[in-house]
C-alpha cells in the first residue's frame, strides 16, 4: 500500500512539473505574440529563462551607493558589482580559452573547424568582453534638470529631453529602455550606483508628463474639433 502511494505521488509530481513547464512555454509564446517590435519579442522570449539569483545579487552590489551630485546635476555610474562580475567573466574566459583550453571545452564546442577559425572566434569573443568592460567602466548617466545625458554603444554623448519621456520598460538582460514622444529611445544599464534615486526621478518625470498630457487632452481635442 505504501509503495503504491509513493508511486502515485511520484507520478503526480512528474505530471505537475511537466504541466508547469508546458504552461510556462505557452505563456512565453503569448508574451512574444503580444510584444511589439523585434527587440520586445526577443526580450519576451528570453524571459522564459529566469535570471540567476546569485548573479543578480552580485551585479546589483554597490547600487545603493550615493550618486555624485553637483548643484542640479546627478551622475550615476556602473555599480561596482557589475564591474567585478565583468572582470571575473573576462579572466575566467581568458584562462580557459587561452591559458588552459583543455578545461574550457571550447574547441569541442566548434567541431570540424580549423585551429585558425577557432582562434579567430576566441579573439572576437575576447574583444567583445573587453569592450563590455570598457563600456561599463566609462558608463555615466547624468540627469541635469530636465536633460538626460548618456553614453551610446560607440561612447558618444547622447542627450534626451525628460519632458518628452513617455514609457519605461526593463529588459530581461538588465537594461532600462526609455522611450520619448519625439521618437528617441535611450537604453540605460540597470546596475548603477544610486539606482533607486535614478528610477524615482524617471518615474516622477513620467508621472508628471502623463498628468500634463491628460490635463491638456480636452483642450487639444476641442481645438482639433473646432
Amino acid at each position: 500500500m505504501t509503495s503504491l502511494l509513493v508511486a502515485l505521488l511520484s507520478i503526480a509530481a512528474v505530471l505537475l512539473y511537466f504541466g508547469w513547464r508546458i504552461r510556462a512555454v505557452f505563456r512565453t509564446i503569448l508574451r512574444v505574440r503580444r510584444a511589439e517590435g523585434l527587440g520586445d519579442k526577443l526580450d519576451a522570449a528570453v524571459r522564459h529563462f529566469p535570471n540567476d539569483i546569485i548573479e543578480e545579487a552580485m551585479l546589483r552590489a554597490g547600487s545603493d551607493k550615493p550618486v555624485l551630485q553637483t548643484l542640479t546635476r546627478r551622475t550615476f555610474r556602473t555599480a561596482p558589482g557589475a564591474i567585478v562580475v565583468t572582470i571575473m567573466v573576462l579572466v575566467a574566459y581568458f584562462y580557459t580559452g587561452f591559458v588552459r583550453p583543455d578545461l574550457g571545452g571550447f574547441d569541442e564546442a566548434i567541431p570540424l573547424q580549423s585551429p585558425e577559425v577557432i582562434i579567430a572566434v576566441k579573439l572576437i569573443l575576447l574583444a567583445l568582453m573587453i569592450y563590455t568592460l570598457i563600456l561599463n567602466l566609462t558608463n555615466t548617466i547624468t540627469i541635469d534638470g530636465t536633460e538626460l545625458v548618456t553614453k551610446g554603444s560607440l561612447f558618444q554623448r547622447q542627450c534626451y529631453d525628460l519632458k518628452k519621456l513617455a514609457k519605461i520598460s526593463l529588459r530581461h538582460h538588465g537594461t532600462y529602455v526609455l522611450r520619448f514622444s519625439d521618437g528617441k529611445t535611450a537604453r540605460i544599464l540597470k546596475y548603477v550606483t544610486g539606482h533607486d534615486e535614478m528610477m524615482q526621478a524617471f518615474e516622477d518625470t513620467l508621472a508628471a508628463n502623463q498628468e500634463g498630457t491628460c490635463r491638456n487632452f480636452p483642450r487639444l481635442k476641442r481645438s482639433v474639433a473646432g
